[in-house]
C-alpha cells in the first residue's frame, strides 16, 4: 500500500497556508471552527508536523509560492489532494473557496480532471460515512430529525432506491456461512444492529458500503465515533488511489474530532495497519471470494 510521505518543514508550512488561505478566502473571512480543526488535523496527523505554529501558516501564500516548496511529483499529487478537499470542510459549500483551491492546484501542475476524481471520490466516500452515521439513528428517527435538510442529498437516495431482491438473497444467504468466516461475520454485524441488508429497499448501493463495513469486521472496529474514526484512518491507509483525502473526511463535519470522542493514538495506529497491510480491501477488492475464509485467516494472510 502507499506508504506515508516524508513531509519537510517548508512543505508543511506551505500546503497549511494554502489550507488556511482557502478557509478563510486569504484572510478575508473568520474560518469556522470545522475548519480550523480540520487544518489541525492534517498538521498532527497527515504532515506530522505539530511544531508548525499558526503564524507560520502564511493566509496570504500565492500559488507560485506552494509550487515553489513543493517539487517532487509525489508531494504534489498528495498536497493536491487535501486541498482539493478544503472546499467541502464545512456546508454549504463556497464557490470563493473552490476558485482558490483550483488555483493552488493548477500551480501545482495537477490538472483539473484530477480534481475532479477527487471530488468524486471524496463525495463517495463522505456520503458513505454519513450514510454509516444516520443509520444508527434508524431511518424513522433521523429522516424527522433532519429539519434543516443537512442530510436531504441521501435522504433522496434512500427515497429513490428501489432495492434489488437478487442482491439482498444473496447477502441473506450469509447467515449460513461457517462461524468464525468473514461472510457469516458480516451478516452478524448487520444483524445485531438489525440494519437492512444490501439490496433492501432502504439500502443505496453495495459499493458504497459493504467494503467499508468489511474492514470494521476485519479490523475489529466497533461502531462507536472513534471506531469510525479508525475505519477511516484504515481505510486511507489501505487506499491505493485518495488515501490522504479519506483520511482528512475523518475530520470533516459531521465527524470532526470531539475531544474523548477521537483518540488519535488509535487513529494513526489504524492508518498504518491499513498502510501495511499486503492487500487493498478499498477501491476495487473483489470481497465475494473471500467471505468463506476464516476472519483469523484473512488478517493473518493479508498481515492485517
Amino acid at each position: 500500500m502507499i506508504q506515508p510521505a516524508n513531509w519537510t518543514l517548508e512543505q508543511s508550512k506551505a500546503t497549511l497556508g494554502a489550507l488556511r488561505a482557502i478557509a478563510s478566502l486569504h484572510g478575508t473571512a473568520p474560518m469556522s471552527p470545522e475548519e480550523a480543526q480540520l487544518i489541525e488535523g492534517v498538521r498532527i496527523n497527515i504532515l506530522h508536523h505539530p511544531d508548525v505554529a499558526d503564524a507560520d501558516e502564511n493566509i496570504h501564500v500565492k500559488p507560485d509560492d506552494l509550487a515553489a516548496a513543493i517539487l517532487d511529483d509525489e508531494h504534489k499529487e498528495r498536497a493536491a489532494q487535501v486541498i482539493a478537499l478544503m472546499p467541502y470542510a464545512t456546508r454549504p459549500f463556497a464557490d470563493q473557496k473552490t476558485y482558490i483551491s483550483e488555483k493552488f492546484i493548477e500551480a501545482l501542475g495537477e490538472n483539473m480532471h484530477r480534481m475532479e476524481d477527487f471530488i468524486g471520490a471524496r463525495q463517495k466516500h463522505s456520503q458513505n460515512m454519513e450514510y454509516c452515521a444516520l443509520r444508527k439513528m434508524g431511518p424513522d428517527i433521523w429522516r424527522n430529525l433532519d429539519a434543516d435538510g443537512q442530510h436531504q442529498e441521501m435522504a433522496k437516495l434512500l427515497k429513490d432506491s428501489e432495492g434489488d431482491p437478487e442482491e439482498e438473497a444473496r447477502y441473506k444467504s450469509l447467515q449460513g456461512y461457517p462461524a468464525g468466516s468473514l461472510g457469516r461475520a458480516f451478516w452478524d454485524f448487520y444483524a445485531q444492529f438489525d440494519w437492512p441488508l444490501p439490496g433492501s429497499k432502504q439500502w443505496i448501493s453495495e459499493d458504497m458500503t459493504v467494503r467499508h463495513d468489511l474492514i470494521h469486521v476485519l479490523g475489529n472496529y466497533d461502531i462507536s465515533i472513534n471506531g469510525e474514526y479508525c475505519v477511516s484512518g484504515f481505510t486511507a491507509g489501505n487506499s491505493e488511489h485518495f488515501n490522504w483525502m479519506i483520511a482528512m473526511l475523518g475530520f470533516t463535519p459531521p465527524y470532526v474530532s470531539t475531544g474523548a470522542q477521537f483518540n488519535p493514538a488509535d487513529f494513526t495506529t489504524a492508518y498504518a495497519r491499513g498502510s501495511n497491510a499486503s492487500h487493498s480491501f478499498v477501491d476495487d477488492w473483489d470481497f465475494w471470494p473471500e467471505l468463506q475464509h476464516q476472519v483469523g485467516d484473512l488478517r493473518t494472510q493479508y498481515q492485517i
